[in-house]
C-alpha cells in the first residue's frame, strides 16, 4: 500500500515526537530559544489614551483576551501557517521543536501577558536560526508592536542577527502564574527601581525544559552595571519564598550567564506599512505579504473590539460572553 506524501510527514513528526519526548531530560537547558511578543499593540498604533485603557483592565482580563486570541482565533498559529505556506520558514513544526503559550512579559515597570515560543535549537529537530528571526519579525508585524524580543539560553556568534547579552533566572517551585510574575517584578523594584523601571529592564516568563513549567522569569540586564544586575536579582529572590536565583559561582555567589539576543522592531509612525519588520523577511512573496497584512488587520479589528468594549464598561461580558474571532 502506498503512503502519502502526506502521511508520511505525519509519520516522520510523530516518530520525532517520541524521540524528543525519549530525550527530554537529556537536552541541555540551553539549547532553547525563545521568542516573545505581545498582543497588546504598540502606543503608536492606538494612541496613549487607547493604550491606557486596555492596560487599566488588569492583568487577569489582558490574559484572557490574549488567550482567546490565542485558542479561539488561533492568532499565533496562522501566523505560523502562512510563513510555512510561503516558504518563508522550513524548520519550525509545532508540537516537535516548536511549543508556544501565553506566559508573562515585564518591561519597564508594566506586565502583560505575551505569546512566549519555546524552540529547541540544537539537534536533529532543531529549528534554524533564521527562521527564528523571521518568524519573530512575523509576529511583531502581525500583532502591531513596537518591538518584540528573541534569546537563546546560549549565544551563537555565527548568528548574524544576535548579539550576546548577560541574563538571570529566577524559578520558582511550583506553577508561575502570570499575576505572581508581576508581582514579583513589582517586588523587584523596591529593592532596586533600576531593575523594574529603569531602561530596558524586563523579563519573560519561561519553561527551562522543554516540557516542563513555565515557572520561571529570565532577566536580560537593562542598563545597569552587571553586580547591580545580579546582586539585585539574586536578593530579590532570596527574599520570596520558593524562590531560587541562578547561575551561581561554586561559593554561592550569584553571577550571570550570556544569551544571544534580538530586538526586532518597527516605528510605527515613520514606517506605517511595517518596514522595520517586513525588511527582514527574505525575498517575501506577494502572496506571503498579503497574507500576513490580512492577519494584521484581524489583529487591529480584534483590539478595536476590545477598545468597544472598554468603551461600554462591558469587559468581562464581553470576554466571557460575547467574544468572536475577527473574520
Amino acid at each position: 500500500m502506498e503512503v502519502s506524501v502526506k502521511s508520511r510527514t505525519t509519520i516522520h513528526i510523530l516518530a520525532c515526537t517520541v524521540w524528543l519526548a525519549a530525550t527530554a531530560c537529556a537536552i541541555p537547558v540551553n539549547a532553547q530559544t525563545y521568542i516573545s511578543a505581545e498582543a497588546v499593540p504598540a502606543i503608536d498604533i492606538v494612541g496613549p489614551a487607547n493604550l491606557a485603557k486596555i492596560e487599566g483592565i488588569g492583568y487577569s482580563n489582558l490574559e484572557l483576551w490574549t488567550q482567546r486570541l490565542l485558542n479561539d482565533c488561533h492568532i499565533v498559529q496562522n501566523v505560523i501557517d502562512v510563513l510555512a505556506d510561503n516558504r518563508a520558514i522550513k524548520t519550525v513544526v509545532p508540537y516537535l521543536n516548536t511549543s508556544y503559550r501565553v506566559g508573562a512579559g515585564g518591561f519597564q515597570g508594566v506586565t502583560d501577558p505575551t505569546y512566549v515560543f519555546t524552540m529547541v535549537d540544537s539537534g536533529p529537530v532543531a529549528v534554524s536560526p533564521a527562521d527564528v528571526f523571521v518568524l519573530d519579525n512575523a509576529l511583531g508585524y502581525a500583532l502591531n508592536q513596537d518591538g518584540t524580543a528573541q534569546f537563546s539560553l546560549r549565544y551563537n556568534p555565527h548568528d548574524p542577527n544576535d548579539f550576546s547579552i548577560a541574563y538571570g533566572v529566577v524559578t520558582f517551585g511550583g506553577a508561575l502564574t502570570g499575576e505572581h510574575a508581576q508581582q514579583f517584578f513589582n517586588y523587584l523594584g523596591t529593592i532596586d527601581p533600576a531593575l523594574w523601571t529603569g531602561t530596558d529592564a524586563g523579563f519573560t516568563q519561561v519553561n527551562l525544559q522543554y516540557f516542563g513549567q513555565n515557572d520561571s522569569m529570565l532577566f536580560l540586564i537593562g542598563d545597569v552595571s552587571t553586580m547591580e544586575f545580579e546582586n539585585g536579582l539574586y536578593q530579590a529572590a532570596k527574599t520570596t519564598p520558593g524562590a531560587t536565583y541562578s547561575p551561581l559561582l561554586k561559593n554561592g555567589k550569584p553571577t550571570t550567564a550570556t544569551a544571544g539576543a534580538a530586538f526586532p522592531g518597527n516605528d510605527w509612525v515613520a514606517s506605517p506599512k511595517g518596514e522595520g519588520y517586513l525588511s527582514n523577511l527574505v525575498n517575501p512573496s506577494p502572496q506571503l505579504l498579503s497574507g500576513l497584512a490580512h492577519l494584521r488587520q484581524q489583529h487591529l479589528q480584534a483590539v478595536s473590539n476590545l477598545l468597544s468594549a472598554i468603551n461600554t464598561g462591558n469587559v468581562t461580558h464581553y470576554l466571557n460572553n460575547q467574544f468572536k474571532c475577527p473574520q
